[in-house]
């Protein structure tokens, strides 16, 4: 018996095996890729966790703002160096310190203040390079353009 006949006299078993073996696959497949999915997402998650956000705001007190530095994240920020960007555009502003940082540590959820005296006819904005140290990666940096209350 060749294979042309065999498969002419024993299709209704040959399809439904070929049918069960293809959901197996694709099974197979799917569940493989379900579970990288899930090792990539907890992966991501770990790395959140190990990782400092720094935010900046300002507030009013009297004449002068305060520019409050907050580590938003869940994990402490470590060597913290600020550098104040644009500097021909500071007219206006007398800084209590004329060099921000470095500051040792800012635990997850606290914050640091540095105080700016507001003359007539200052910028509106000021604009700040943050550099910092976590868990998850040294040197890590963000730009931000803090506006001046």
């Amino acid at each position: 018996m060749n294979w042309i006949e065999f498969i002419k006299t024993n299709w209704q078993y040959i399809v439904p095996v070929i049918g069960f073996l293809g959901a197996v696959f694709m099974y197979v497949a799917h569940d493989r890729k379900l579970k990288n999915l899930q090792i990539k997402q907890l992966k991501e998650e770990q790395d959140k966790k190990k990782q400092a956000d720094i935010k900046c705001n300002a507030y009013r007190s009297r004449s002068n703002s305060i520019v409050k530095i907050v580590n938003a994240g869940p994990a402490d920020a470590s060597n913290v160096r600020v550098e104040i960007l644009d500097q021909d555009k500071l007219e206006g502003l007398m800084f209590f310190h004329e060099k921000w940082g470095p500051y040792y540590l800012i635990n997850a959820a606290n914050s640091v203040e540095e105080r700016i005296a507001l003359c007539e006819g200052h910028d509106e904005f000021i604009k700040l390079k943050i550099v910092w140290d976590d868990d998850f990666s040294k040197n890590r940096e963000t730009i931000l353009n803090v506006q001046l209350s």
